[in-house]
């Protein structure tokens, strides 16, 4: 029915290096979405001459006269002196990198590197990271260490398994959430680690001292008080199990079943890292806990309209939720025109939406209760319909490719 005019390529990788400039010269538009686009000499001046639009992350350029090989790899990648690889290898890591010592002869056979992820190297190959591209960090870590996850915790077999004089890399924290670790083992085996910050037991930090060099940060948990490292739901379970005297080294989510003027009585000490989320009516309640926390967050209690690819919203709903309507991530929210600019202040909240059609006087309320909102206002000037056919034409007359990997 349509000739195809427009071209749309959705992929990961596009590698353009074998491109034929008479097999793209009969389309009027060429749209090229890529997280990593390969070019060499010869495809970036065709490149330039055909209407393309090229959208990505990241362009590697390689030399005519080399015969790259491309290599994809989706999740963790770890690139030893073991690693079999081809010469003049560009290799696409989505996920983590790591580079273990030993591997000089094998970083020097690629010809590029790009990661959407971070990049763990160890000190003495720096100098080969001239090839690397990554979205996320690059950390370099001394090359005697053993390098382990990035959040360590040490269980109470780590110190039969430590190795003599063994030095360790953890990139973020390590965390001693036991209290039956032996760490004086690790001190005796003159273990050393290497990493940002430690989480121990205010107890145990004569012991963890001597692991550790001046440079860490120690978050110490108060003696007598029990360690959740990550989320926690505060109700009775988490109490009869844990105790009256708690660390949650993350956030907090109140129980709405939970009995907080019961719990009271439980609970001797609550610290909180992070955020604690609640209901509003058991805000009261949950000061009387006098508990430690960075800030509160509400629980919305009112009605929700989410993930839609349109809302109607009309003075009938507004007015029978007294708790207010929260609309999300819609594409399109019509306002209806009997809604007043004040029933809009009081009963309406808007995130993440694409547009907002509404009349000229009720523009200035929705700007007041929305956020993330690309476009507002117009109800239409009756050329929607015209609108709509235009885009399914433009549709039906466009090639659409999606790929993960692409060779143009």
């Amino acid at each position: 029915m349509f000739n195809k005019k427009n071209y749309v390529l959705n992929c990961d990788l596009c590698d353009t290096r074998k491109i034929k400039e008479e097999d793209y010269s009969g389309f009027e538009k060429i749209l090229v979405n890529a997280d990593v686009i390969v070019v060499n000499e010869t495809s970036k001046s065709i490149l330039n001459r055909l209407p393309f639009t090229i959208n990505q992350d990241c362009m590697i350029e390689i030399p005519d006269a080399v015969d790259a090989n491309l290599q994809t790899i989706n999740g963790s990648y770890e690139i030893s002196g073991t690693t079999a690889v081809v010469e003049h290898t560009v290799l696409v890591v989505n996920g983590a990198l790591i580079i273990k010592s030993g591997a000089e002869s094998v970083m020097e056979k690629y010809e590029r590197i790009h990661v959407n992820g971070s990049v763990r190297c160890p000190k003495s190959l720096e100098g080969n990271l001239s090839k690397l591209t990554a979205n996320g960090s690059v950390t370099l870590y001394p090359d005697d260490c053993v390098v382990l996850e990035d959040t360590f915790v040490i269980d109470k077999y780590f110190p039969l398994r430590a190795k003599e004089n063994g030095k360790y890399y953890v990139k973020d924290e390590v965390i001693v959430q036991d209290r039956g670790v032996e760490l004086e083992k690790l001190v005796r085996k003159n273990v050393q680690f290497i990493t940002q910050k430690l989480i121990v037991p205010e107890e145990m930090i004569e012991s963890a001292v001597a692991l550790f060099d001046e440079t860490v940060i120690f978050e110490v948990i108060p003696e007598g008080m029990t360690l959740i490292y990550g989320n926690a739901v505060l109700n009775d379970d988490l109490v009869e199990k844990n105790g009256g005297k708690i660390y949650v080294y993350g956030s907090v989510k109140v129980d709405e079943n939970c009995d907080l003027k019961e719990l009271a009585a439980k609970v001797d000490k609550l610290i909180v890292k992070d955020m604690v989320t609640l209901k509003k009516n058991q805000e009261e309640f949950f000061r009387e806990l006098k508990a430690e926390y960075h800030s509160i967050k509400f629980v919305w209690e009112g009605r929700i309209i989410e993930n839609k690819p349109s809302a109607r919203i009309d003075t009938i709903l507004l007015e029978s939720s007294p708790n207010k309507v929260l609309v999300q991530n819609a594409a399109v929210i019509k306002i209806a025109e009997d809604v007043t600019p004040e029933l809009i202040l009081d009963r309406l909240m808007i995130e993440n939406c694409a547009k907002v059609s509404c009349t000229e006087e009720q523009e200035s309320a929705i700007a007041a209760i929305a956020r993330n909102v690309a476009k507002i206002g117009g109800t239409g000037d009756g050329n929607e319909g015209m609108g709509l056919m235009d885009g399914i034409k433009d549709l039906l007359s466009t090639k659409i490719v999606n790929a993960d990997t692409y060779i143009m």
